[in-house]
């Protein structure tokens, strides 16, 4: 319905053919849809459909969605709008005033082309549905915002953990959401959200790559 693309709707009965490799290689539209569904890369999909074969179609997708991984900038604005004010030509924005009379309309703008204006440092990233180390605060199917410019990690002392830094990190057991505090000896504690379930974990500094810090988190409904 969002695309206007009927071509685009994909049956229970479809999908389970897709998943399950009876479908090897379905249409151009019920593979985007597939792809929206499932929030997986174009790369995530081809492996999944085929140039991995030696793993099956469902444990490719069930692996996808279960880590945590960073979304591809053409996921996040594919097919995608936003409303952009087109103000008079003689506003003078150095000015405040009430925003409603500077707008001469309104559009509504493929976000695809304000890709140029998309800055670098910051990436997406979906919380994988077994990766609970910073649950409630970000749980699993959390979409989080993050800047890989911020990398350093500072003093936690008297701070809430609505207050503490998140951080989207790499370990020797893959990617993660984490709270971090510097620890004795040159190593780095990944410390788990206090009713998540999970207990503190020490790394060697260069065992640990801090990619960013988060600085939005989006709850899907």
């Amino acid at each position: 319905m969002r695309t206007n693309n009927a071509d685009m709707r994909i049956g229970k009965s479809t999908l389970g053919n897709i998943i399950s490799g009876t479908i090897r290689q379905p249409g151009g539209a019920k593979l985007d849809s597939l792809r929206s569904i499932l929030h997986l890369s174009r790369a995530d999909m081809d492996a999944a459909l085929g140039l991995q074969p030696e793993r099956r179609v469902a444990e490719q997708l069930e692996m996808s969605r279960a880590r945590t991984h960073e979304v591809s900038l053409d996921e996040v604005t594919r097919q995608r709008k936003v409303r952009v004010p087109i103000v008079h030509r003689d506003a003078d924005l150095n000015e405040s005033q009430f925003f409603d009379g500077l707008v001469r309309d309104w559009a509504n703008v493929e976000v695809e082309y304000l890709s140029a204006f998309y800055p670098p440092h910051l990436v997406y990233v979906v919380v994988g549905e077994q990766d609970g180390y910073s649950s409630p605060v970000a749980p699993p199917g959390t979409r989080l915002l993050v800047n890989t410019f911020l990398t350093k990690v500072g003093p936690t002392e008297n701070l809430s953990y609505h207050e503490r830094a998140l951080f989207y990190v790499l370990t020797p057991r893959g990617f993660t959401c984490s709270y971090l505090e510097n620890g004795a000896g040159g190593k780095i504690v990944l410390v788990p959200h206090p009713l998540s379930g999970h207990v503190r974990e020490e790394f060697m500094i260069s065992e640990v790559k801090v990619i960013g810090q988060v600085v939005g988190l989006f709850f899907p409904k």
